[in-house]
């Protein structure tokens, strides 16, 4: 390979320091350990710097995105899709299309380490991204793909990305390719990979790993990161999460904040020592040494635009910009160094305007002072209107792509036909669209099916025929449950049945559900254990904990079906005493005579309490029940909350509170807090009368995990608070309305009868597949089993249905 580093120029230190900051903001001496090193040592003196962080919980990372991966309009920043997601709503659970949700993905799949932490929830490989996406890459390796398959819009919301055969050198497996605009993104995260975790990553498996510390990754791998990291440099968006995520875990990604790092451990340096000053060597890193940009097709006489970004290093003089060949030009002429060398580089347009039919080459020049790049050109001029190949190919839509060439009817628009294989326009074509936009969505197509497209202008000129064949359906299986995963149950009792729902699509074998004990899986409530069978008809199964011992435990539910594997799924379980929290403030420490205005911690029956112009007073006449109580004062900011995290979760809050004095009234938030108090969300608020005694009320919340509670003074009055009660959170716990109905009851097959499992009376009612009704009346509350025929049934009690498949 030839150097990528270009002439060296002597800069002074003001601009080798100007040029590190610009980079990334690490403190000064950050790396001064990596200096003087290269390939495997360099590598591992990286992970020396980087591999010990402060750990983020996998649920904080939620709350780390709201920094991390925020763009400038508040919405969260999505590299699988286009849909912009409002931070902390539309988590995933469940999904059905691009769009539905969002999870938190890890680019550098876990089932490739296990699932072991801290790799589990780093946010330098975590990213929020669509549900739906996410699930079709799967655990695949990243890749190029040329004719992968994109899943359909859903709506407005486009997915980014393919699946397919790699088509790239040295891997012939199925890969996801992401778009390019994301690529060096994914490519320097599995860079940070291979250093924060070098003393790991050797006995972790993947087809892009190679079993060792060095290289880490295999030689097909190595050439593809690298090619993504040269092609799409380390943008803004990059920096400010390098930030954001550092603020946290108190580490960095290196290679955001030199990125010319991973030319001297896998690159043209690799036998160079890295030093800090090699960061200043100057250097144009857009566009890329050894690309092709394309301008595509246009028609004879037509133009054809794009633009392209030209970015750069430690530049100092004016950047001229050129180009050479027939047809071929660009605007400006010359950039400033300051924008080029910015963190999104600086952008010129290249036209190209054949005068005949045929291909054409060029070259786009770049020079500063003595440092020039060449890039090669390339565009095709055709006679009359040119149709292009169809980008985001589906089981049931393509995009139909064509040059404008002018020549529209007078609403701006051209029409589209869209031709079976036998030749025939398909029902709902000819269709007008838009000139202009040069792409359209062509969909509710048939899966493998051959279709022909061609555009004609508004004087009945007409493009080439391009021909598309859909692709096959698409494999999906969703676990779809409500709520969280979280279950709790008593040490040696089993806990409440979860119960889950298989969505099924494009899969014929059997699906064969895992998990990890303690956890267990049954199709009937009657055989349980770590691994289940189920036919793709059956749509539910259920999920347990049981455990003997006390504590908290984690596992993956994984569904798999032939290639097909779905491990997104994450439960948790926490298996203890029931905990009743039963504060009454009757504590032996005295209370204290006044508000504590600067925050202090006061001992309480069940606990501490952290207070601020709250305080805990004695009087047995104020008191709703003995003689101590917690009163607010009439500051609006005055709270007291629980000093530590109550395990067991929340289930409802229930207190006694009076105003202090009679016209009092007030009001105050019941939150809670998951993160030792870093942040609280409100559960509900509670009105407190202005008459002098007390009133019972009760706050339902249900989170689960630890958690801490606080009462939070909102309108400025004297408040007081006496006999506090929180329950635990458990499964179910607060489920109303047609969610509770639907849970009041549940059918299945064991034994090769049909079992009916009621809460309370009810009407039921038993169809078979052929409309035929095997049942209809009342059962009782408790399990019913039916003697049927061996296949499929729906059961129906009031407005909800499910699927029963009877096997012998």
């Amino acid at each position: 390979m030839s150097d990528r580093f270009g002439l060296k120029s002597i800069l002074t230190t003001a601009l080798a320091a100007a040029t590190m900051t610009l980079w990334g903001a690490e403190p000064s001496g950050y790396y001064n350990s990596c200096e003087g090193k290269s390939g495997a040592a360099l590598l591992q003196a990286l992970g020396d710097k980087v591999g010990n962080h402060t750990v983020v919980s996998y649920d904080g990372l939620w709350e780390l995105y709201k920094t991390s991966d925020v763009k400038a309009n508040g919405k969260l920043w999505d590299m699988y899709s286009t849909k912009e997601w409002t931070p902390g709503q539309n988590k995933c659970g469940n999904y059905k299309n691009v769009g539905d949700c969002v999870n938190r993905e890890h680019s550098f799949p876990k089932s490739w380490f296990n699932d072991a932490k801290p790799m589990y929830s780093d946010a330098f490989h975590l990213y929020p991204t669509d549900g739906k996406v996410n699930g079709q890459r799967s655990n695949n390796p990243y890749g190029e793909c040329a004719g992968g398959t994109t899943l359909p819009s859903s709506g407005n919301v486009k997915a980014l990305g393919r699946l397919g055969k790699s088509t790239f050198s040295g891997y012939s497996g199925t890969v996801f390719e992401p778009v390019d605009e994301y690529k060096g993104d994914f490519a320097r995260s599995y860079f940070y990979m291979a250093a924060a975790y070098n003393d790991k990553i050797s006995g972790w498996s993947s087809p892009m790993l190679a079993g060792n510390r060095y290289p880490a990754f295999s030689s097909w791998a190595v050439n593809l990161l690298l090619k993504w990291h040269r092609q799409d440099p380390v943008s803004q968006k990059e920096l400010d999460r390098n930030e954001a995520v550092y603020a946290r875990q108190k580490n960095r990604n290196p290679f955001i904040d030199h990125p010319e790092l991973a030319e001297y451990v896998w690159g043209d340096r690799k036998t160079s020592s890295w030093s800090l000053n090699a960061s200043s060597d100057p250097e144009f890193t857009l566009p890329a040494a050894g690309t092709v940009i394309d301008l595509g097709t246009c028609g004879v006489g037509v133009a054809r635009t794009k633009t392209v970004t030209v970015k750069g290093l430690a530049l100092t003089a004016m950047v001229g910009v050129s180009v050479q060949g027939a047809g071929f030009s660009v605007s400006p002429s010359s950039l400033s160094a300051a924008s080029v060398c910015s963190a999104d580089g600086a952008t010129v347009t290249v036209t190209y305007r054949g005068t005949s039919a045929g291909s054409a080459t060029g070259t786009l020049l770049v020079q500063s002072g003595t440092l020039k790049s060449a890039t090669t050109l390339r565009a095709t001029a055709v006679e009359g209107l040119p149709a292009t190949a169809p980008t985001s190919v589906s089981d049931v839509s393509f995009v139909a792509h064509w040059t404008y060439i002018g020549d529209a009817d007078a609403n701006g628009c051209y029409t589209i036909h869209v031709l079976d294989a036998s030749g025939a326009e398909l029902d709902t074509y000819p269709r007008s669209v838009r000139a202009a936009d040069e792409e359209f969505l062509v969909d509710e197509l048939e899966p493998t099916t051959t279709y022909t497209y061609y555009i004609t202008t508004a004087s009945g000129v007409r493009s080439n025929d391009i021909t598309v064949s859909t692709h096959e359906p698409i494999p999906s299986i969703q676990l779809l449950y409500d709520g969280d995963l979280e279950i709790y149950a008593a040490p040696g009792e089993p806990s409440d049945a979860y119960e889950i729902v298989l969505d099924v699509e494009n899969i014929a074998a059997d699906i064969v559900l895992s998990v990890t004990a303690p956890f267990e899986l049954s199709s009937d409530k009657g055989t349980w254990g770590q691994q289940l069978t189920v036919d793709p008809a059956e749509d539910r199964f259920y999920l347990r904990v049981n455990s003997a011992e006390a504590g908290t435990f984690s596992t993956t539910l994984r569904a798999a079906s032939g290639d097909y594997v779905n491990d997104e799924t994450d439960i948790t379980a926490t298996v203890m005493e029931s905990v009743t929290f039963n504060e009454t403030f009757e504590s032996e420490t005295p209370g204290g005579s006044g508000y504590n205005t600067n925050g202090a911690t006061l001992t309480g029956v069940t606990g501490d309490w952290n207070v601020y112009q709250a305080g805990i007073y004695s009087s047995s006449s104020e008191a709703h029940d003995g003689k101590k109580y917690m009163r607010t004062s009439k500051n609006t900011d005055s709270y007291f909350d629980t000093a530590a995290a109550k395990n067991g979760g929340v289930g409802t809050v229930t207190f006694w509170a009076s105003a202090w004095a009679a016209g009092e009234a007030g009001d105050v938030d019941i939150q809670t807090s998951d993160d030792d108090g870093a942040t609280w969300t409100t559960a509900g608020t509670v009105t407190v009368s202005g008459a002098k005694s007390y009133t019972r009320h009760t706050v339902t919340v249900n989170r689960a995990g630890a958690q801490r509670v606080r009462f939070q003074q909102k309108t400025g009055q004297r408040l007081m608070f006496d006999d506090i009660e929180i329950t635990d959170y458990h499964q179910g716990a607060g489920i109303d309305g047609v969610e509770s109905d639907y849970r009041s009851w549940t059918a299945y097959c064991r034994g090769g009868e049909l079992v009916v499992e009621l809460a309370t009376d009810s009407q039921v009612r038993v169809y078979g597949v052929d409309g035929i009704v095997y049942h209809n009346g009342m059962m009782g509350a408790g399990q019913t089993a039916l003697s049927l025929p061996a296949g499929l049934y729906v059961v129906a009690v009031d407005d909800f249905a499910r699927r029963v498949l009877v096997k012998d």
